[in-house]
């Protein structure tokens, strides 16, 4: 994402949309997004219908990061709670990083999921977003799960199940409140918060420890995250979309595994079975979601997609549209987006 022209983000900075003419200018050449498994960086994006969404502008894009956490804030990093296995049947502890007011009062706990292309899996990323929330009264744990290298998305679906659980079962531990717990999740962990929030009471997707508790969240908060896989360029140009129906696609391997030469439009009725929007009904959980205008690496509508499917189920869903910002980046650190993030949390939680 961050491999984009000079030329490409002012046209973006401009116009607020990515229509790449190239006036007087000979078209640049196709750029492939690095370790994505010859995924494309779009040309185009078309415009995302954001009327039933609040579009915020005036958003800064200003990076904000930290190395450590505030005095007035804990870590306690590399907490394992899960014990599984890798798809070649390797042994795997998942590790979680817990961020906590530096106290001994209990708050709610958020479960964060960090993105990573369904092919890694960074608990240590978006600290500053972390610390930031954790500051206004919570428990942030942010977790580990399986990826396409290793795993299949069932797998890592089961992994944040169990990160749930786990911190249910330690709350006296950790200072948690068990009976409010929300999942946050950022891109391919926005498609994993998707997952997890839709899919309450799914005993398909409960495995491993601490199965004498509850992995139903109370909250849910996608930001840039995936909700059909099959149309994750469905904004983009043609070359650049069908860029993802390939067997090397990263959500191909993430549904189908590593090895199985399939696509992601191979096999429709396992694929059903990946996508958020086909477990939404009427009992989830309240959604806050958040996407930029030009998501170059995730199409815009996906978020869209399950904003609809839960407003039309009669879930509570508010969807935020970003003019101008792009997939990561300062603009979700702003203290405007931060604010929307807590207030939604305060709302659900306490």
């Amino acid at each position: 994402m961050r491999k984009l022209s000079l030329f490409l983000l002012t046209v973006i900075a401009l116009t607020g949309s990515v229509n790449v003419l190239f006036a007087q200018q000979e078209k640049q050449e196709r750029k492939a997004i690095p370790g994505m498994g010859g995924l494309l960086m779009p040309q185009e994006i078309k415009p995302c219908d954001n009327s039933t969404s609040i579009v915020l502008e005036d958003i800064s894009g200003t990076p904000k990061m930290i190395r450590q956490v505030p005095e007035n804030l804990t870590l306690t990093e590399n907490v394992v709670f899960h014990e599984t296995k890798s798809s070649d049947g390797d042994p795997m502890s998942m590790k979680m990083d817990i961020v906590r007011p530096a106290d001994d009062e209990n708050y709610p706990c958020v479960v964060f999921i960090t993105g990573g292309g369904f092919m890694f899996a960074p608990k240590n990323s978006s600290l500053y977003n972390r610390c930031e929330i954790a500051k206004a009264g919570y428990v942030v744990a942010s977790i580990e799960y399986h990826v396409a290298t290793n795993g299949l998305y069932s797998d890592a679906v089961k992994d944040t199940k169990a990160a749930i659980r786990f911190m249910r079962a330690n709350a006296q531990k950790y200072g948690v409140n068990a009976e409010k717990v929300a999942v946050w999740g950022e891109s391919a962990g926005g498609y994993l918060t998707g997952m997890t929030g839709t899919s309450n009471g799914e005993v398909a997707f409960e495995a491993g420890e601490n199965l004498d508790q509850s992995s139903d969240v109370q909250a849910a908060i996608v930001v840039y995250g995936l909700s059909d896989l099959t149309k994750i360029g469905a904004d983009y140009d043609k070359e650049a979309e069908e860029a993802h129906f390939t067997k090397e696609a990263p959500e191909a391997m993430f549904v189908h595994g590593k090895n199985s030469g399939l696509t992601i439009l191979d096999k429709p009725e396992v694929v059903a079975k990946s996508n958020p929007v086909n477990y939404v009904d009427k009992n989830d959980p309240p959604f806050l979601l958040i996407h930029g205008t030009v998501d170059a690496l995730v199409s815009p509508s996906q978020s869209l997609l399950l904003h609809n499917a839960l407003r039309k189920a009669g879930v509570e869903s508010t969807r935020y549209a970003i003019v101008g910002a792009n997939h990561g980046g300062g603009h979700f650190s702003d203290p405007k987006v931060i604010e929307i993030m807590v207030d939604f949390l305060d709302k659900t939680l306490k």
